[in-house]
């Protein structure tokens, strides 16, 4: 297989790879089990709307952004024989918050309702908001539960009409030890009610704060909770503060000792402009806690002019200290700015030189982009640009993925890729994970450091599904899934698959 480095320095297409498919011929990855988790998932079965949408007087859910809530966000986890799935309740009339434990020994499914109901966008209960996930995690620490859920940076004044002036931030957290207690303990009266003097009452399970002191303009304007634990049993937290054009990553993380959560840090900083940046920018991916660090890999968005309709460009940086306080640097081991102002400091190379147009708002590049770390520090990145107009006879869609093996100093990138929405890792493979045309679970795999897939394992099911997440821990993945079918409350799975390793 030929190999071609990319030059920083360079926007020019250097080569393509050869697609092969050697060394992971010999796994055997299996369907170890699978749990029907309820038959009643919220999901947006309606069509995409306007802003402010009249409620289309039926059953059938309209939405604003995408029509996936259900096993969307950070919805699974795994701690001992557990396995935990957030969802909301379908259908468009309940939206009811929901907490189910698998245990894993005994097959037994427990269910918490929680009082709160998706708010629907900026408050409109008939129009959908799919960002607006709810994550779970546990500490391993003390065995608490914690859950945060259905924000879309909301404030005071958005809505505008102050409806979540009170009512910005949703977290909700357990005694400790609720995490493992017996199947018929598993019930709300685990988890803490709030009592400040913002509390809606004795079935107010929900907090507007981390660390139990109102702080209004520390938790305004959040999405996209994400939750993870380093390798002392540190649990973490991460969200995006401010909007698109102009927004930035904050992160905590809990002392399970104290049972506090620390103040939010910054990884880049809002405003970059009036820090001296020639632009404000906002970032599109993801922060995780992959194989001994903390790290950050996104695409940044910028109100600015030039060819790119929304996001632009590959970004990654990473923490030599377990809980990212300080000690970050780009790719190559240089250190950054923290928090960040410039992004080019971590720049890893631009898709859009890969695409031909050059007039304003011509380029696309918004999903399908993902990123891991193998075991041995193999950098893995996957992106897609294509032409805005569909239609244009000179139109363009390149599947991109850029890696770095342990050891080298620049990235390969490569065309000869078919595309995939997210990648995993276990030990010193990489995965790509999805549902194939007919909507059954599919697992690709290739050696860290290469670009060298094989499909192992497809699903022999006759269950068709439409979405799902992945967690991988152990060996194991834990594909949380909806099945395909219609309306708005739908049936949800999880399979566990050995991935023999």
């Amino acid at each position: 297989m030929d190999k071609f480095k990319f030059s920083l320095c360079t926007s020019a297409l250097l080569g393509s790879m050869l697609f092969v498919t050697a060394g992971v011929a010999n796994a055997t990855i299996t369907l170890e089990n699978e749990f029907r988790i309820t038959d009643g998932a919220l999901h947006f079965d309606g069509r995409r709307v306007a802003r402010h949408a009249e409620d289309n007087g039926t059953d059938i859910y309209d939405f604003k952004f995408g029509p996936q809530i259900s096993a969307h966000g950070d919805s699974v986890k795994t701690y001992k024989d557990y396995v935990f799935m957030t969802w909301y309740r379908g259908g468009k009339q309940d939206r009811h918050v929901m907490l189910s434990r698998l245990n894993t020994k005994t097959g037994s499914i427990q269910t918490i309702e929680f009082p709160h109901q998706h708010t629907g966008f900026l408050n409109q209960r008939h129009i959908g908001e799919s960002h607006n996930t709810i994550a779970v995690s546990i500490s391993p620490v003390d065995g608490t539960i914690h859950m945060l859920y259905d924000m879309h940076a909301y404030g005071k004044d958005r809505p505008v009409d102050g409806a979540f002036s009170e009512d910005y931030f949703r977290y909700s957290y357990s005694l400790p030890g609720a995490a493992e207690v017996s199947d018929e303990e598993f019930t709300l009266e685990n988890f803490v009610k709030d009592t400040s003097p913002l509390s809606e009452g004795g079935k107010d399970y929900k907090h507007l704060t981390l660390s139990g002191k109102i702080d209004y303009d520390s938790y305004h304007g959040l999405t996209y909770p994400t939750f993870y634990t380093n390798d002392d049993g540190t649990l973490l937290v991460y969200m995006r503060k401010g909007g698109n054009n102009n927004g930035g990553y904050v992160f905590a993380h809990y002392d399970a000792e104290q049972q506090h959560w620390s103040d939010w840090k910054q990884f880049n900083v809002l405003d970059a402009k009036s820090h001296g940046n020639a632009y404000d920018w906002g970032l599109y991916g993801s922060m995780k806690y992959v194989n001994g660090k903390l790290r950050v890999g996104f695409q940044q968005r910028a109100n600015v002019e030039d060819k790119f309709v929304y996001q632009n460009g590959v970004y990654y940086a990473y923490s030599d200290n377990p809980s990212g306080d300080g000690q970050w640097k780009n790719h190559a081991g240089k250190n950054m700015t923290f928090p960040l102002v410039n992004s080019d400091e971590i720049k890893v190379f631009e898709p859009g030189d890969y695409i031909k147009h050059t007039e304003k708002d011509s380029v696309h590049i918004v999903q399908k982009f993902d990123w891991t770390v193998t075991e041995k520090g193999d950098i893995h990145m996957i992106s897609r640009v294509k032409s805005r107009d569909n239609k244009r006879s000179d139109f363009e869609m390149i599947h991109l993925h850029s890696y770095k093996p342990a050891g080298e100093k620049e990235f390969i990138i490569t065309e000869d890729f078919v595309g995939a929405s997210n990648i995993y890792t276990a030990g010193d493979d990489i995965y790509i994970i999805g549902l194939n045309k007919n909507g059954k679970p599919y697992v690709e795999k290739a050696k860290g450091g290469t670009n060298e897939f094989e499909r192992v394992y497809e699903s022999k099911t006759d269950k068709k599904f439409s979405h799902g997440k992945v967690h991988i821990t152990d060996g194991k993945l834990y594909y949380y899934l909806m099945e395909r079918t219609k309306g708005s409350s739908r049936p949800l799975y999880l399979q566990v698959i050995d991935l023999d390793l």
